[in-house]
């Protein structure tokens, strides 16, 4: 909830009367223009006036903010038009791509107070960063605790407004509790007083290199800002690899599943983080197919994903499992159609960014778009043919895992199919299948750029289904 500074319309008209000179932001525009910001994106904007003035040199600008009342505010500025105004709060970022910069100017970024709030902010940063992009964020120096000035006596000031008058302001710090120090600012009208009430987060230098490593961001420069001692600027860069790297994804899986197995994290926090790797990078992509988690062409993405639909041989509905943004929903509904198949799409994902993004892209199908981990989920009905790969949970829950789907998500006389994955002729998932009592119904493969390796769908049926297909293409 922004503070009532930002967010009470009497109040947010008056922020710039009380913060009249912004001479501090003329170092932000320089700093930006060095970095080759031609598109920025401003996030906690407030009443748009750094936005404005990146708009004004020519940059294509989105400014964010969660105050309605402050983006009122800049909404009605000249110039205002130039500028693309976003209500929303940074750990849930518009969908866009290809950001050269993004910039938190003032208190913005310890505004973020929950650091599982900050890191998904910051995730969320990086997927809408380009590749070799840069963050530009202010915080405190905790060791210089700038708190301690937070006093009336240092705080009070008048200023004389057109419609409200002599207006008077002060700030009074009511609890330290490091990492976080809580403060009031009062507003003295003619006819009342009026409270915003404030917790900013202090991070150590230490931590805020952590959390941007976390985020696959790497910290470049801290520097003091130029006209406030105790502030510093940090400047983060989202890496050539961070989007597009399998290597260092595979690593983090790795890191993940031994977390696991060694008990310091449970399958709750699993997901957790699995999630955190992959949604950024899905949300940040260029195509819709590496939305999807495909790279290549619309090409390679039908030679490697339509030998799912040899595993639909009637009419019915289709359930993709991690459905991203909902591409696959989409193109299998397509390619059934043209086998003669009418199917109606579904869709379940465990990112509920990805999720809105899905129906987003899908509008017409935004019902039928859930946001739900599907190991566990039982939803309102059962559908003919579900999609799921087995990678969406821990190794050791797999077997759990498709006892679920087989019980509660597939129809009677319905379908699992498993894929799309990449494995050898001598698939093991057939026989680990097998074991769990899971006879294949059927498998569909289609040669890999790689050696010895196919691309891999498995179907199993559900009661009630006789027979089953193999087909090697």
């Amino acid at each position: 909830m922004p503070d009532a500074h930002f967010s009470e319309p009497r109040l947010a008209r008056l922020y710039d009367t009380f913060d009249a000179d912004r001479s501090d932001l003329e170092h932000y525009v320089e700093l930006i223009d060095r970095l080759g910001g031609r598109r920025v994106l401003d996030i906690g904007c407030g009443t748009g006036v750094l936005a404005l003035m990146l708009a004004d040199r020519g940059m294509e600008v989105t400014a964010v903010d969660p105050a309605q009342a402050s983006l009122d505010v800049a909404r009605a500025k000249p110039g205002a038009e130039g500028v693309t105004w976003v209500e929303a709060d940074a750990a849930h970022l518009p969908v866009i791509e290809d950001i050269d910069v993004a910039v938190m100017t003032g208190n913005v970024a310890q505004c973020v107070t929950r650091d599982d709030e900050w890191g998904a902010a910051l995730r969320r940063i990086a997927a809408v960063l380009r590749t070799g992009g840069h963050l530009i964020f202010e915080t405190r120096d905790p060791a210089r605790r700038a708190w301690d000035e937070w006093t009336p006596d240092a705080t009070r000031r008048r200023v004389r407004d057109a419609v409200e008058g002599v207006v008077e302001t002060w700030q009074q710090v009511t609890q330290v509790d490091l990492p976080t120090v809580s403060f009031d600012t009062y507003f003295r009208f003619p006819d009342t007083t009026m409270t915003s009430r404030s917790t900013l987060r202090f991070r150590t230098g230490d931590e805020i290199e952590q959390d941007l490593a976390d985020a696959w961001l790497d910290l470049v420069e801290v520097r003091g800002a130029p006209d406030r001692p105790g502030h510093e600027l940090v400047i983060a860069r989202k890496p050539p690899d961070a989007r597009d790297s399998q290597d260092r994804g595979w690593r983090d899986l790795a890191r993940i599943d031994a977390d696991l197995e060694d008990g310091r994290i449970d399958e709750a926090r699993w997901h957790e983080r699995v999630l955190a790797l992959i949604e950024p990078a899905y949300l940040g992509a260029a195509t819709p197919q590496a939305q999807s988690g495909k790279g290549g062409d619309a090409g390679d993405w039908e030679y490697s994903r339509r030998l799912l639909c040899d595993a639909i041989d009637r009419d019915g509905s289709f359930l993709d499992i991690g459905c991203a943004n909902g591409l696959l929903m989409a193109d299998v509904r397509r390619w059934a159609a043209q086998d003669g198949h009418a199917i109606e799409p579904h869709g379940v994902e465990i990112g509920p960014r990805l999720a809105d993004l899905a129906r987003s892209r899908y509008p017409q199908w935004a019902a039928r778009i859930h946001a739900a981990n599907a190991n566990g989920w039982r939803p309102e009905r059962r559908y003919d043919f579900v999609r799921t790969g087995l990678e969406y949970v821990p190794e050791r829950s797999r077997r759990e895992y498709v006892d679920h789907l087989m019980t509660h998500v597939v129809a009677p006389g319905g379908r699992l199919i498993i894929g799309v994955h990449h494995a050898p002729s001598d698939d093991p998932l057939i026989a680990d299948l097998a074991s769990w009592g899971y006879p294949l119904a059927g498998i569909s493969r289609r040669a890999h750029a790689q050696p010895g390796l196919f691309y891999t769908a498995l179907w199993l049926n559900g009661q009630g289904v006789i027979g089953g297909a193999s087909t090697d293409r």
